[in-house]
């Protein structure tokens, strides 16, 4: 029956009834946070990662890659306003790490640590004294808990968090330095800001850019982040310090240059603009205005006949994000105890009131605080992908500069032997190595053998030795009253003893070439990759290199009296069959025996006596280039026995040796850091605990998803 009715009902000319509008559904959240990780994923895993689609955006709006335009975004379902609630809160959260551990926008950035400070979005608060910032402050928070009082009355920034509570909740507010305590006077939070003001810097004008964190929780505060900076100002007043005026702006310039912060710049309407303070500054960072938004106050006080519709309308100072015009309370409504709503309902009837600002939809603190919300939500969701890369890149590399410089120093004796004695081995391994290898090693040593060595001896003034005139003279001196009969031997022997002395000082020479050698490759091992663990012990490096040199000292002592030695022993004892050669050489006309100068033995032209004095100089010349020849052979031999191979095999045993009997505090001593090693592993802890913390909360937050 229903069917038949409903076909003749289609029959029937009447106009079908519309059918009522579709009500709309709540987008239903995922289940579980595995698809908003897969989606985080896939959009930060790529670096041109395709848009998400609208079934995506309605579940995880957050998750949008850095070259995506987010300034259409309104939260407006509730599913988004709980994910942008989240984010908030982690931000928040990453704002308090950093502050804890020292990571801010006035902290060194040239110290080689990554930043999180910098990635995370921010509405910083510039303008000059007295231009109406702390009265907007407290018009957001809509409480009296700022400093008031003339000149500078902040001077450290103000990290003031605001968490809105469910409707009835208790407000308070925490300071991060009294995490254990909950201020719910905020005449009490007013006093607690400067005492800890006073803290940190006393009684003295100074400035610090180490913001106080402050979080305000309350059911009429919307989600913000402010950053309230000192007050500009042009000349420094008694008391101050001369360079006030450079350090404040150099503090409000390193927390506005970042490209993450949005300046909230504040100026007097019933002053110049062209001149005010903070749009100057805020322009030194941003001249294209794309990051600022500017506040106008006390619009109310402007001279009769002027007004400021020109700059809100954008006509006169262009913004990208433009102006919102506010009304403070006056010194007599603060006074009189006047409470902000009254104040705020004062404000929008006189914009509604006058002439020059009625019909503006940029006017009144609800306008300000509504676009400050959106700007940073729009700054937080652009940010996502860009922190979570910068945690995971500064926690990759901490890591590995932590691994480099090595864990802290152990406490125990038998550990620090232990560290000791291990060093050690790797200091002899390394040196080993590098002796046997080339270039400043093996192949310097090799250098000296063949090339310093031969050529000292081949410089040395042998034929002084065997001149004629010195033969003459030295075979008369050894015959003295008895001339020899058929050959002068005490002169062959005073000849030779002579020109075997000159091979002395080469044998040492090559020692000490040697030796420096050896020396300089203490200091090169000691600066190489292998023995990095030593670079953390500066008194530990300097002993080993003092005990090196001294055991080296030792060891080329050794190898100088041993070639020395074998240079006395060829003089003290002459092979006698080499000049039984000598006669049958010369009888047998061989030419097998030469001089040092290349020559036969056999002497020739001259006199009777010539022809005898030559003939005892060519002998002479022979034997010595044959000794030469030798000790060119076995003094290296010598050197590598005595230096080389020692220096190799027990360069540090004496000292080991002492570090085996020392007592806890001289090992303690020895293995005391170098200054800045201690300085630089305990920045870079910091900064991975920062890290680490701020991945368990990014964790956690999208977790939750």
């Amino acid at each position: 029956e229903k069917s038949e009715s409903s076909r003749r009902s289609f029959q029937t000319d009447e106009p079908r009834p519309r059918k009522p509008e579709r009500r709309h559904r709540e987008p239903r959240p995922h289940k579980s946070g595995t698809r908003a990780r897969a989606l985080l994923d896939q959009h930060t895993s790529r670096p041109t990662a395709p848009p998400l689609t609208k079934r995506e955006r309605r579940g995880l709006v957050y998750f949008v890659t850095p070259g995506q335009q987010t300034s259409s975004y309104q939260p407006t379902e509730r599913s988004t306003i709980g994910v942008m609630d989240q984010l908030r809160e982690l931000v928040n959260k990453l704002q308090q790490v950093c502050t804890t551990l020292g990571d801010n926008a006035g902290s060194d950035k040239n110290d080689g640590l990554p930043s999180l400070w910098e990635v995370l979005p921010s509405i910083v608060v510039i303008g000059g004294q007295s231009s109406g910032k702390s009265s907007v402050l407290e018009a957001v928070v809509g409480k009296d808990f700022l400093p008031r009082g003339s000149g500078i009355v902040t001077r450290r920034p103000l990290l003031l968090q605001l968490v809105q509570g469910k409707p009835g909740a208790k407000e308070y507010g925490q300071f991060l330095h009294k995490m254990n305590e909950k201020f719910t006077d905020f005449e009490a939070i007013r006093q607690e800001i400067e005492a800890e003001t006073h803290r940190s810097l006393g009684s003295g004008k100074a400035v610090s850019p180490e913001p106080i964190h402050l979080t305000i929780y309350s059911p009429d505060v919307p989600n913000l982040t402010l950053v309230d900076m000192p007050g500009l100002t042009k000349i420094a007043i008694e008391g101050q310090p001369k360079s006030i005026v450079r350090d404040i702006e150099d503090m409000a310039r390193a927390y506005i240059k970042g490209e993450n912060a949005i300046i909230l710049a504040v100026s007097p309407a019933n002053a110049d603009i062209a001149t005010s303070d903070g749009i100057r500054l805020a322009r030194e960072v941003d001249p294209a205005g794309e990051r600022t938004i500017g506040v106008l106050t006390k619009l109310d006080i402007m001279d009769r006949g002027t007004n400021a519709r020109d700059v809100l309308e954008g006509r006169s100072v262009q913004l990208k994000h433009g102006w919102i015009a506010v009304v403070n309370r006056a010194q007599a409504d603060i006074n009189s105890n006047v409470t902000m709503d009254e104040c705020r309902k004062r404000e929008m009837e006189f914009f509604n009131g006058s002439p020059h600002y009625r019909g503006l939809r940029n006017v009144g603190m609800g306008s300000l605080t509504h676009k400050l919300c959106r700007k940073l939500e729009e700054a937080i969701v652009r940010q996502i992908p860009k922190i979570q890369q910068t945690i995971n890149k500064g926690v990759q590399d901490m890591q590995k500069e932590l691994k480099t410089l090595g864990p802290m120093t152990a406490n125990n004796r038998g550990a620090m032997v232990h560290e000791i004695l291990s060093m050690c081995r790797e200091f002899d391994s390394s040196y080993a190595t590098m002796l046997d290898g080339g270039k400043g090693g093996g192949e310097a040593i090799l250098d000296v053998f063949e090339g310093k060595l031969t050529k000292c001896i081949r410089e040395l003034p042998f034929k002084e030795v065997y001149s004629l005139a010195n033969i003459k003279k030295v075979i008369n001196e050894a015959d003295g009253y008895q001339p020899h009969l058929i050959a002068p031997e005490m002169g062959y022997r005073r000849l030779i003893e002579a020109g075997l002395k000159l091979l002395k000082d080469p044998s040492v020479i090559c020692v000490e070439e040697v030796y420096l050698i050896l020396q300089q490759l203490v200091g090169t091992v000691l600066s190489s990759k292998d023995c990095e663990g030593l670079a953390r012990y500066s008194l530990l490096s300097a002993e080993i290199l003092s005990q090196s040199g001294l055991a080296l000292e030792r060891m080329r002592d050794d190898a100088k009296a041993m070639v020395v030695t074998m240079v006395d022993m060829e003089a003290s004892y002459l092979t006698a069959e080499f000049f039984r050669e000598i006669l049958r050489v010369q009888e047998e006309k061989d030419a097998s025996l030469l001089t040092m100068s290349g020559k036969g033995i056999k002497a020739d032209g001259g006199t009777s006596e010539d022809l005898h004095l030559k003939q005892i100089a060519n002998h002479v010349s022979a034997y010595l280039g044959v000794v030469c020849n030798q000790l060119k052979a076995t003094i290296p031999k010598a050197i590598v026995h005595c230096l080389v191979l020692q220096a190799k095999k027990s360069l540090l045993d004496k000292f080991v040796e002492e570090v085996a009997g020392k007592d806890a505090e001289s090992l303690r001593r020895l293995l005391g850091e170098n200054e800045e090693v201690m300085q630089r592993r305990e920045a870079c802890s910091k900064r991975l605990d920062l890290l680490q913390t701020a991945y368990r909360e990014l964790t956690v937050s999208l977790s939750s998803r």
